[in-house]
């Protein structure tokens, strides 16, 4: 009786606790899609705002360019070539109207961050699968050739030749960058209050004759041991780089001496930052001095281990491209006539390799070497690119493909030009585009500068591509999604033109007798004065 009369009372205690459990879980369910929804809410207000200021930061400054003399265009050319710093500068104010600075913060890479989601990162899946069958396809053409498998990387011990008096020319530039500069520097700065005019003519004279010899002793290096080009443009890029590194070391700690007066207590008055700083400085990957950065608790070493796996991979990977796309259409220009179709196919042919030279060059420096160099140094903030493949103007592309070079071009060059007009009034009206050409045009001197003396002959395709056609490109607008498909055409035809003519160019060096003398023999492409045969 007991078990029949309690039997119900349990089957009912049952039922009530299933209910409550279902109005409990329809409970959470709802305060979970409440919060959901909140996320995304935020994340679609942050994409429209980025789309708004992408659209600010892609259109203002062109129509500023062309509205000249109007003072609300001026204002908004100001705050658009700036648009792309408002994250990175977030919290700093303009004083006195000038531009703000470059603010570093703690942040991940973009591409560390896009590889953790499997979508992504079958892309780089993809990336390795293709360098797998590049390795296979060159063991099997050595197999049927010579009879066995001999991977022959004759091609890369030639290209770093030389490394030796590489690493004895880098000791030399780099003691003088840290050595030289610093103890000149603490010297001017805590003794010019003595005799400022005299101190300043003198420490500015010397520091122009410095940077003159800074070009051109490593140069003449490069010149005298004959290194090949990948050894060349090493010692020619580490130059470019410590040059930048002293101009911002001297640039941003010249306002703090120059403010000390005589009266002011010393100790209290910074005057010269610390060798350490400077030090920490000219291995950190940034070209933006500031005496603090954001530094990470500990450094992952199998981080930078990977990183540095990934660059030598790169450099496999462009290597098996040369020696299967480009070695083999090119090694014989010169002994062969040489049409203008075969030159139009060749362009095409280069297409392909010459992409992903460029996707290769791209991710092995700006992304795993300077990964790997922010990881051993605790360097937090790495921000070294943006996601230039989403670029809808070439204005955005060159904002976002090299992050690092382009604050110190804004930092040194577009920010002190702006402030000085500024400062200068109405009379600069009409200047209003200078600081953004005196910025393209040092950026196509200075890849001009590494590539004719690592090759050994001027052909200023680059120069041409980069700070022609790429300037003009700047004030080329159209629909969001057919711009990016314009700038990926025109970025993959534009690197098949230069693999393909500094390809030609440096066999007919090879091929063809020069036919001027001296310098011009230097000036004139020889690719050009070969014979080619009729259509």
């Amino acid at each position: 009786m007991n078990g029949d009369i309690t039997s119900p009372v349990s089957e009912k205690d049952g039922s009530n606790s299933r209910r409550e459990n279902q109005v409990l879980h329809n409970i959470y369910l709802r305060q979970k899609f409440k919060d959901l929804h909140k996320v995304m809410e935020n994340e679609v207000n942050t994409v429209i705002v980025q789309q708004l200021q992408d659209f600010q930061e892609e259109n203002l400054p062109v129509a500023d360019c062309l509205v000249k003399g109007n003072s609300t265009a001026a204002s908004s050319f100001t705050s658009a070539l700036t648009r792309s710093h408002s994250i990175q500068h977030k919290g700093s104010k303009k004083s006195g109207g000038e531009l703000p600075r470059r603010e570093f913060v703690l942040r991940p890479s973009l591409l560390k961050e896009l590889l953790t989601v499997n979508h992504i990162d079958s892309l780089y899946n993809i990336f390795v699968a293709i360098l797998i069958l590049l390795f296979a396809n060159k063991l099997l053409q050595e197999t049927i050739q010579n009879g066995s498998p001999n991977l022959d990387l004759s091609f890369i011990v030639w290209a770093f030749g030389g490394l030796d008096r590489v690493i004895v020319v880098w000791v030399c530039m780099f003691t003088s960058t840290s050595v030289l500069v610093y103890l000149s520097f603490h010297h001017w700065a805590h003794h010019r209050h003595r005799y400022p005019v005299i101190y300043d003519t003198m420490a500015g004279i010397m520091y122009l004759v410095y940077l003159c010899l800074f070009l051109l002793v490593p140069l003449k290096s490069v010149l005298h041991y004959d290194l090949p080009p990948v050894s060349s443009i090493i010692v020619l890029s580490e130059q470019v780089r410590m040059f930048m590194k002293t101009w911002a070391f001297v640039r941003s700690n010249l306002t703090y001496v120059r403010s000390y007066k005589k009266d002011d207590d010393a100790q209290t008055k910074r005057l010269c930052p610390d060798f350490s700083h400077y030090l920490f400085f000219l291995f950190a990957p940034t070209l933006v001095y500031r005496d603090e950065y954001p530094r990470n608790e500990r450094c992952d070493w199998q981080s930078v281990i990977y990183d540095l796996g990934q660059v030598i991979g790169c450099l496999f990977y462009i290597h098996f491209l040369f020696a299967r796309f480009c070695v083999p259409v090119f090694q014989k220009f010169g002994r062969e006539p040489f049409s203008g179709t075969n030159l139009l196919v060749a362009v095409f042919s280069c297409m392909f390799p010459g992409s992903l030279v460029l996707l290769c060059g791209f991710f092995a420096i700006l992304h795993a070497w300077l990964n790997a160099f922010a990881e051993m140094m605790r360097f937090a903030d790495r921000m070294f690119y943006k996601d230039w493949w989403n670029s809808t103007s070439y204005a955005r592309f060159y904002r976002t493909w090299n992050c690092v070079v382009h604050d110190w071009l804004y930092e040194y060059v577009y920010r002190d030009m702006v402030n000085w007009q500024q400062r200068h009034g109405e009379g600069c009206a009409k200047l209003r585009c200078l600081p953004m050409l005196v910025v393209f045009f040092i950026s196509s001197i200075v890849h001009e500068y590494i590539l004719a003396f690592a090759f050994r002959f001027f052909y200023p395709v680059l120069l041409v591509m980069f700070g022609g056609f790429g300037v003009a490109f700047m004030f080329v607008h159209g629909k969001a999604r057919h711009f990016n498909i314009f700038l990926w055409v025109t970025l993959i035809f534009g690197t098949g033109i230069l693999m393909c003519l500094y390809s030609m160019e440096w066999y007919a060096r090879i091929n063809c007798p020069p036919v001027y003398e001296g310098v011009w023999d230097y000036l004139v492409p020889r690719s050009l004065v070969c014979e080619f045969s009729p259509e």
